[in-house]
């Protein structure tokens, strides 16, 4: 608890992603992080080498942005900044709460590293939700001459706009709805940059004999290969092992570029 509240208090966080809670599963995952760091080094190495591969391919094609934006960045901890920088003249780090790790990269790398508190669902200016026909209305425009990057990012954006919107009595079927829009228009956005690197939590896993696996995405995969995205890697991510639930439980991770 103690952990969780030092860290909480050096989160920097978007004041509407605050009021939905996202400073504190920001800290509470800081804190995961430090603990769970030898069974969590095996994925945040798989997600930094797809992030560098995907780089160093926009990198060397022939219209080669000299931009980075990468979605999912606040906490800093799986992201190969220095290789990154390599490939890019700038790197924006684009998130709605940033650790101190991502504040001290910006001031070490002054004019080159950026931290851009942005909402990257355009949703929580209006928590509500009163005046939304589509989540891809209220969607920020990505850069369009920048190689983008959605980091561990697409089955956690619904989760807290989603409990919001149960909580002021939405019904399920309409919540549930938005919930894949709101996924939906985030890859959308990403077909219109010029180079994309996607990274998913694909589907949950549970070790034998627990749970057959449940897709969290269903279908995407196939939606990204029609659509001309390339799969690059996949891993296991052992997200809850033994010992920290009751169930242990991770995650078939899965890495695309375009």
């Amino acid at each position: 608890m103690i952990a969780e509240l030092l860290a909480w208090w050096r989160i920097d966080c978007l004041p509407a992603a605050r009021r939905l809670g996202y400073r504190r599963e920001a800290a509470a995952l800081v804190v995961r992080h430090r603990r769970l760091r030898d069974h969590w080094a095996d994925h945040l190495a798989h997600t930094r080498a797809a992030l560098r591969a995907s780089a160093r391919q926009a990198a060397e094609a022939r219209d080669a942005p000299k931009r980075g934006w990468v979605m999912g960045a606040g906490l800093l901890h799986d992201v190969p900044l220095k290789d990154l920088l390599d490939c890019f003249e700038r790197i924006d780090l684009v998130d709605v709460a940033f650790a101190p790790a991502a504040r001290e990269a910006a001031r070490r790398y002054p004019g080159r590293v950026a931290c851009v508190m942005q909402d990257v669902t355009g949703l929580m200016a209006d928590p509500s939700g009163a005046s939304l026909r589509n989540p891809s209305e209220a969607l920020p425009h990505l850069p369009g001459d920048a190689w983008c990057a959605s980091v561990n990012l697409l089955s956690q954006l619904p989760l807290l706009p989603c409990a919001a919107w149960l909580r002021q009595g939405m019904a399920e079927p309409e919540v549930e709805r938005r919930g894949r829009a709101i996924q939906q228009a985030h890859v959308e956005a990403l077909q219109q940059a010029a180079h994309a690197c996607l990274i998913i939590e694909y589907a949950q896993t549970h070790p034998p004999p627990g749970p057959a696996d449940m897709p969290l995405l269903p279908g995407l995969p196939a939606r990204l290969a029609a659509s001309g995205w390339l799969q690059h890697d996949t891993w296991h991510w052992p997200l809850n092992p033994a010992g920290e639930t009751e169930l242990p439980e991770g995650r078939a991770m899965q890495a695309w570029s375009r």
